[in-house]
């Protein structure tokens, strides 16, 4: 047996189906005619888990007349993990520096996924995605962000 980029995210489906469904018990299904908190990510987690397994099967039934997928080939694996890095690092920034910040580290680092990228482009790209974003969510939707926050020292 093989393994390749269907058994891979066959795994994944059924991983983070299994955790949903997990989750939405302790909430509380509820019934069918006064749905629970809990019922949504319950029914989604356990659909998403279905379909992880169907995808081993069929990989499993069509493996014999195929040449296994490379799970990831190696042009995409600089991309992917300056794309996983720049959404780690916005995630774990938002709270600490504010908003303008972790939009910076986010393109920033999301710029290196881009073999082509030119760095003269950069800053034009910075500004119009965080006066995007700040129009929208900042002031549009009114969730409240805090823009810049330097007190990194909490606890």
């Amino acid at each position: 047996m093989n393994f390749h980029a269907d058994h891979a995210v066959g795994i994944l489906f059924i991983a983070v189906g299994g955790i949903a469904v997990y989750l939405g018990v302790g909430y509380g299904f509820g019934s069918l005619a006064e749905m629970g908190p809990g019922a949504l990510p319950l029914l989604l987690g356990a659909t998403l888990s279905a379909f992880g397994v169907a995808l081993l099967l069929q990989a499993r039934l069509a493996e014999a007349g195929r040449a296994a997928i490379a799970l990831m080939p190696r042009e995409e694996i600089r991309p992917f993990l300056a794309i996983f890095a720049a959404l780690l690092a916005f995630g774990l920034l938002i709270d600490r520096v504010g908003l303008i910040p972790s939009l910076i580290a986010l393109v920033s680092i999301g710029w290196l996924a881009d073999s082509r990228g030119r760095l003269k482009e950069l800053p034009f790209l910075l500004l119009v995605i965080a006066a995007i974003v700040v129009a929208i969510f900042y002031f549009g939707l009114g969730i409240p962000f805090r823009l810049f926050d330097w007190s990194i020292a909490r606890a």
